[in-house]
């Protein structure tokens, strides 16, 4: 692709997010993962907003089949589409459905001086955790095949991120034995296991932190890192509210209108 195309589908992407449209945008014309890449840095970049950490997604087999990616993807998260819990959100075209996952705070930059990565030492760098609720979509129409590079240049598929109660002591948690579950308009309709996730939920921060090396980059502190729905997605319609639950973790609820 050349550069001006690469900058017309993010611009196309940035503007359908913030006015919450679906517009055919030939996001078949991207050819490699590299451009797939390109065109999302593009969109965040017209989009406006402060990074604030990042969003994996499709990191358990439930996921990557509704998805349609066969590994994990991940994109900056903003803190533009960030609300605290107990709030409302006005449902955009194009929604995927909603699930809840765990996030972790970083207390301080890693890796650093040759740091090797792995589920122990960044287990060391995380000051907390906490149950989100994330809902998932996308700013093209279905008609459009969903893969890796269409889900990657579009923003990660991610509409908005809810916040849970940060809690610093989530070392004592049994994170590989954690069930989240999530209830839709009272009623549970999904409960799913944080093992789910990559084998282990610090499993999905440890490849974010590969490739973020890989580039040249690294995980800073204050990032917020989510780990992908261990629940699945759920469908979500206006006038209901979804609530995330689980054990150390949460409560997490958000209305939908």
């Amino acid at each position: 692709m050349w550069p001006d195309q690469i900058e017309h589908l993010g611009r196309g992407l940035a503007d359908c997010r913030k006015w919450g449209t679906v517009v055919e945008l030939g996001l078949d014309l991207m050819r490699s993962d590299e451009e797939a890449e390109a065109v999302q840095t593009a969109a965040m970049e017209a989009y406006g907003g402060d990074p604030c950490g990042y969003s994996v997604q499709a990191t358990t087999p439930l996921t990557q089949r509704l998805l349609g990616c066969s590994a994990p993807i991940f994109g900056p998260l903003l803190d533009v589409d960030v609300i605290e819990s107990n709030t409302s959100f006005r449902l955009p075209r194009g929604v995927l459905g909603a699930g809840c996952a765990l996030s972790f705070i970083l207390a301080r930059p890693y890796p650093t001086n040759g740091e090797e990565i792995s589920a122990q030492t960044i287990s060391r760098a995380i000051v907390s955790c906490r149950l989100v609720i994330e809902v998932l979509g996308r700013r093209v129409p279905g008609s459009v095949p969903l893969n890796r590079r269409a889900a990657t240049a579009d923003f990660a598929l991610m509409v908005v991120h809810v916040h849970g109660t940060p809690v610093s002591n989530w070392c004592d948690l049994d994170l590989g034995r954690l069930q989240a579950s999530a209830r839709l308009s009272g009623e549970i309709l999904a409960n799913g296991w944080a093992r789910d996730v990559l084998g282990h939920p610090l499993q999905a921060m440890t490849w974010l932190a590969r490739k973020l090396s890989a580039r040249g980059g690294e995980l800073d502190a204050g990032d917020c890192v989510t780990t992908g729905s261990c629940t699945g997605l759920l469908q979500v319609l206006p006038g209901q509210t979804l609530q995330a639950e689980a054990t150390g973790l949460g409560p997490v609820s958000i209305s939908f209108e």
